[in-house]
């Protein structure tokens, strides 16, 4: 047993040796390897798999095909069109692929094509397994967009920021401008705590969803997404802030109209809101900023994110996300800090944009229809979501930085233990 379990060691190793070592044109060992290409594409080999990519002049999808992923004949074959969109030259890849999968295979994913621009049933797109490490990305993931996503809810945010400021310089005196007759507000008692339960929440509700976003295999989309809507939300807000200044909800306050001496202090006040991203728990304190509730914002959406990018199957994490928005929503009132009408206003305006956006990024018959129209109407749709062809699955997989960082570590540990190792044979 011993004898045979060293043969085959040495076999493996002489493989793995065989393999690491370039062949040249005058060793005897040179597989043919433009003779069997031409056989069975199921049977080929990682080197035969990459040997056909420089055949066909695709030596750009080389790396991530061969180098990294590993895929050989079989797996080739096996690809679907948008699992490849990433890649150069996708679509001359996608049709040499085709010419190597039996017909079979070809009118089957024609067909599978076909559905998915339809409307997608939701099996289809349902929970998948988590799995050990991402794969190729099955839908356009377009990092430049979701960056551009990104600034583009910056800019509006600290736009917002930069309104409240003017807003509350036009302020109501609430010497003179009791609050609005508001049908909650008059019958619920202050609550000085209360809006403090209420950020509370939304760090909670905040950290849940980064969790579920950094686990998702399209991790990119999601997050553009959400910069989306969240531009098109704050940049509204900003708007009905500056066009009606509504009185302090409160008669227990401490606010008062207060000008600004020039621009500069509005832009260092703006900045301050804007880091500390209107959380009075951040030090940041807001007057006028009334119609409607950014904090409701928050809490819808994340709600909403958590409940869509997460297993059907996680009934209590669901009914917990909307239990805290419903309680922030809550706490918001019962602390005076905003109107009814301005959590009434967050939620539909918020909730809708949600369900509006992903009911068109998830049937492309809209925007198929009248292509041109779908740009004039819904300019910032049609560019985030014009390489998404499907609706998104809910898959998981780590990040890549983290499986890097565990290499990095292993690596750090095994010098370690040779280093250890070297210098106690030294000392023998």
């Amino acid at each position: 047993m011993l004898n045979s379990t060293s043969t085959n060691n040495s076999i493996e190793y002489s493989k793995i040796l065989q393999l690491s070592v370039p062949l040249s044109k005058t060793t005897t060992t040179t597989i043919n390897i433009n003779s069997s290409l031409t056989s069975n594409p199921s049977t080929w080999t990682i080197n035969q798999v990459e040997e056909w990519l420089k055949k066909n002049n695709f030596n750009d999808c080389i790396d991530i095909l061969c180098h990294q992923y590993k895929i050989d004949g079989k797996r080739l074959i096996n690809l679907k069109q948008n699992e490849i969109l990433s890649l150069r030259k996708n679509k001359q890849l996608w049709l040499q692929i085709k010419t190597l999968k039996p017909k079979s295979t070809i009118i089957q994913l024609d067909s599978s094509i076909i559905n998915s621009q339809n409307n997608i049933i939701s099996n289809q797109i349902e929970d998948q397994p988590i799995i050990n490490c991402c794969f190729i990305t099955s839908i356009r993931s377009d990092r430049k967009k979701t960056l551009l996503a990104f600034l583009l809810a910056l800019m509006t945010i600290f736009f917002c920021s930069f309104i409240i400021t003017i807003v509350d310089e036009r302020l109501p005196d609430p010497k003179n401008f009791p609050p609005l007759p508001d049908l909650i507000l008059d019958n619920l008692k202050q609550i000085t705590w209360a809006f403090s339960i209420t950020e509370k929440l939304i760090l909670i509700e905040m950290t849940t969803l980064i969790i579920v976003i950094l686990l998702h295999r399209h991790r990119m989309i999601i997050l553009r997404r959400l910069f989306t809507i969240t531009s098109a939300l704050y940049f509204l807000r900003s708007l009905t802030m500056i066009l009606t200044s509504l009185p302090v909800a409160t008669k227990i306050t401490d606010c008062e109209p207060k000008k600004l001496i020039n621009f500069d202090a509005r832009l260092r006040k703006a900045t301050m809101i804007f880091l500390g991203q209107g959380l009075s728990s951040f030090g940041v304190k807001t007057c006028g900023d009334y119609l409607y509730s950014g904090h409701t914002c928050t809490l819808v959406l994340a709600a909403h994110f958590i409940n869509e990018y997460t297993p059907r199957s996680y009934h209590l994490l669901h009914f917990l996300s909307w239990i805290s928005a419903l309680t922030g929503m809550f706490f918001i009132l019962a602390g005076h800090q905003h109107y009814s009408i301005d959590i009434l206003i967050a939620w539909v305006l918020s909730s809708r944009l949600f369900i509006y956006y992903h009911t068109l990024a998830n049937n492309r018959t809209f925007l198929q229809r009248d292509t041109n129209r779908m740009r004039i109407w819904f300019p910032l749709f049609s560019y985030f979501e014009e390489n998404v062809k499907t609706a998104i699955p809910n898959e998981y997989c780590l990040p890549s930085f983290i499986y890097e960082a565990r290499i990095m570590i292993n690596n750090w540990m095994e010098s370690i233990k040779y280093s250890a190792f070297w210098v106690s044979n030294i000392h023998i």
